[in-house]
């Protein structure tokens, strides 16, 4: 076993580091040797230790050196510091240029790694800093690696009884390259949205150049970042939008944000039936509604048919029975017929929906997928016929 003692003793990674090399020494020297041996030339060895680190410690004087010899021989150096110590420990910084307040944040991660790197240096003969360069620089590193691991960092170390220690921050690993903002609703149009990408101009370039495990560590704050840049934009406030953002991280990263309202209830779908044997097999939808209460919405919809440039108006209302289930009245004004209506959500991708014509005496079944933000699928069955439709979420 090595101790490293003495009246000012060094810093403790900095003894450790001292105990290690003496340890390597003493091995050399010792092992195999038998405890007779050692004890009979006892002064000769402590000797040839104390030249050795005399040479090697700059900075310090080996003022003692015992050896305590046995199967498990103890060799301890007592050691006194010469010329001035440093007193002080200056960490400078270069964050490159991140935001202030990803500095912020880089810095919270960092933590105590200031004082941990006076822990290493202070007190250390300043003639010592340039031989214990290496030592310091492998101590601080490894901090680092513990601290901030998606970073590398650069550093020099100026000695004095100031010492300045310079830390620069490199990104370790794959960074992002592009950030790709997407903006969907179920409750207003897509088209509505196109305007408020541009809030998230300045979030989405602060994550270019990041370590992308780094963004992925902490996605809770960036996802915040975008939320609250959303809820700025005079869109959010008007329509009283909930945006939930969605980050995921990568060289490209996606930005998925759902953007919904509780106050209204608009959405405009076009329509391609296939297989259906009527002349008007395109058409386009829009809905209108506006939440009366928390389980009510009164609307209006307009069908649009470009073949015969022909219009159908109808104002309704629906009632919510759980949180799946709608039921509701329609008055179709070209026919001047009710229409009763039921729609149930079966799981997130699929939805029924059932109407039935109160005077004509007809009804319409639908079983929808849908595909992606933009696109469902539909198979609908009447009394007479049944038909594919595909539905563009406009």
């Amino acid at each position: 076993m090595t101790t490293v003692d003495g009246a000012q003793a060094p810093p403790d990674r900095i003894a450790k580091r001292m105990a290690a090399s003496v340890n390597t020494v003493g091995e050399h020297v010792l092992i195999g040797r038998k405890a007779a041996e050692v004890a009979a030339s006892q002064g000769s060895y402590e000797r040839i230790v104390k030249e050795v680190f005399d040479r090697i410690l700059v900075g310090y004087t080996v003022e003692t050196v015992t050896i305590k010899p046995g199967v498990e021989t103890d060799v301890v150096l007592e050691l006194a510091p010469w010329g001035e110590v440093v007193r002080e420990v200056d960490l400078e910084v270069d964050y490159g240029s991140n935001s202030p307040e990803l500095v912020t944040l880089i810095k919270s991660d960092m933590g105590d790694v200031e004082d941990r790197v006076n822990n290493v240096l202070i007190g250390l003969p300043v003639d010592a800093v340039d031989w214990a360069g290496g030592v310091s620089k492998t101590i601080i590193q490894e901090i680092m690696a513990e601290q901030l691991p998606e970073f590398r960092t650069n550093f020099e170390v100026e000695s004095g009884v100031r010492t300045v220690v310079k830390l620069s921050l490199v990104p370790a690993g794959a960074t992002i390259q592009d950030v790709h903002v997407s903006l969907v609703s179920h409750t207003i149009p897509n088209v509505m949205l196109s305007g408020i990408e541009t809030v998230f101009d300045d979030s989405a370039k602060s994550l270019a150049g990041l370590p992308v495990a780094f963004v992925e560590r902490h996605r809770d704050y960036f996802t915040e970042k975008f939320r609250v840049a959303a809820s700025r934009h005079h869109m959010a406030r008007n329509y009283g939008l909930t945006l939930v953002p969605s980050i995921t991280p990568g060289t490209d990263t996606l930005v998925n944000v759902r953007a919904e309202t509780t106050k209204y209830n608009i959405w405009l779908e076009g329509y391609l039936d296939v297989g259906r044997n009527e002349h008007d097999n395109t058409s386009a939808r829009l809905h209108a509604g506006k939440y009366i209460s928390s389980r009510d919405e009164a609307y209006v919809e307009v069908n649009f048919f470009p073949s015969s440039v022909s219009w159908k108006f109808m104002p309704g209302w629906t009632h919510r029975i759980g949180s799946d289930t709608f039921v509701g009245v329609k008055y179709n004004s070209s026919d001047n017929e009710a229409v009763l209506t039921l729609n149930q959500t079966i799981a997130p991708n699929w939805s029924l929906r059932a109407e039935r014509r109160t005077i004509a005496g007809i009804n319409e079944v639908g079983l929808r997928y849908r595909m992606h933000d933009h696109l469902s699928a539909e198979y609908i069955f009447t009394d007479e016929e049944s038909w594919l439709r595909l539905v563009g979420h406009l």
